[in-house]
């Protein structure tokens, strides 16, 4: 299991270079689109290969569907909206400023932050003194690497 994440995330550490060199001769919006028509083209085929070797599949995917709360098709739409609108601003940075690692380390950061406050203050979560010193410590490691001077 640790195997496989690791090569994913080694995989996925190639991206943000692969999204640069690609906006050299697309527009943010052109990139969106055709991104999402690759995904969607890769997530049919993989939708077509349960169908065809999972006999199953399918019955037991349309009985779930079935069974979503309204609010859960809600959370659905809000989970879409949020990856199209933190793609879009990704890209535009990747395309109008030329720092893909430094975007990458802030949107994780931003997002380590982010999820300390939410577990924190709606979940209750506790962390202690070693955890919070360690998410300062990063933030304040990625603001160095971000210092030009």
């Amino acid at each position: 299991m640790y195997f496989f994440l690791a090569i994913v995330t080694f995989l996925k550490t190639f991206s943000p270079y692969l999204r640069k060199h690609i906006l050299d001769s697309l527009e943010s919006h052109e990139f969106l689109f055709l991104n999402t028509f690759f995904v969607a083209f890769f997530v049919f085929l993989y939708f077509i290969y349960k169908f065809l070797f999972h006999d199953t599949f399918f019955v037991k995917f349309v009985e779930k569907i079935k069974e979503l709360t309204i609010l859960q098709v809600v959370y659905f739409a809000v989970i879409a909206f949020i990856t199209i609108a933190s793609s879009i601003v990704i890209i535009n940075l990747d395309k109008y400023f030329n720092t893909p690692l430094i975007n990458s380390f802030l949107g994780k950061t931003m997002a380590s932050i982010l999820l300390l406050f939410v577990s924190i203050f709606i979940y209750e979560e506790k962390y202690n003194i070693k955890q919070i010193l360690g998410l300062f410590l990063t933030v304040v490691g990625l603001f160095l690497i971000s210092c030009k001077k």
